[in-house]
């Protein structure tokens, strides 16, 4: 190899070195290192209980804020696609930032299947009363293998691998999850697709 050959050899180390030293990530640095939960009141805030209670939160049905907070998620309308989820702003931060970075944090993207929906102008199936759908309090996910009157929870994920109880673990309850209210434990039909802000209602 000729002086130009080593030269051009000797530049490209040299570029690769600085841009390592300039760009940690590139280097090596773990997934999310900065990402950390956001368990205050802005985070996490209070879920109302009761219609009148959500009302006063989340405003009436089908307004205007219903749906003006939204993130991206893998296998949203079908399987290897993406797709945004609407929601609203009061929740906006605990969906968007908690929950989302959460599974991604945590490298499980497949542990979700499709698919995944938020706001929805409509009533309760079968009912004259408002879906918290329409109010953008509640989120579908993993629908197609936890329709509406199963039972149980179906952990297979997109990649088909069996996740047991991590995505209803990550939506409800106070620690790990984000206190979302499960549909599962509904006293009416059983909804295990169904996570909600409110309870009561």
């Amino acid at each position: 190899m000729g002086r130009a050959g080593r030269l051009l050899r000797l530049s490209v180390a040299s570029f690769v070195a600085s841009f390592a030293l300039a760009f940690p990530l590139a280097a090596g640095a773990s997934h999310m290192s900065g990402w950390v939960h956001d368990h205050s009141s802005s985070g996490i805030p209070r879920r109302p209980s009761g219609y009148a209670d959500l009302v006063a939160t989340f405003g009436e049905h089908c307004n205007a804020r219903a749906d003006d907070a939204r993130s991206y998620w893998p296998h949203q309308s079908a399987r290897n696609v993406y797709g945004y989820v609407y929601y609203h702003a009061y929740i906006g931060r605990n969906v968007g930032y908690n929950i989302r970075n959460h599974i991604e944090a945590d490298h499980r993207n497949n542990a979700v299947d499709y698919g995944v929906y938020g706001y929805d102008c409509r009533l309760i199936s079968g009912s004259t009363k408002w879906s918290t759908h329409a109010f953008g309090a509640a989120i579908d996910t993993n629908t197609a293998k936890n329709p509406w009157g199963q039972t149980y929870w179906n952990g297979i994920g997109a990649d088909g691998r069996d996740y047991g109880k991590y995505i209803p673990n990550v939506w409800k309850g106070p620690d790990p999850g984000h206190r979302f209210y499960w549909g599962l434990n509904f006293s009416t039909t059983p909804d295990p697709m169904h996570f909600q802000y409110v309870t009561g209602y």
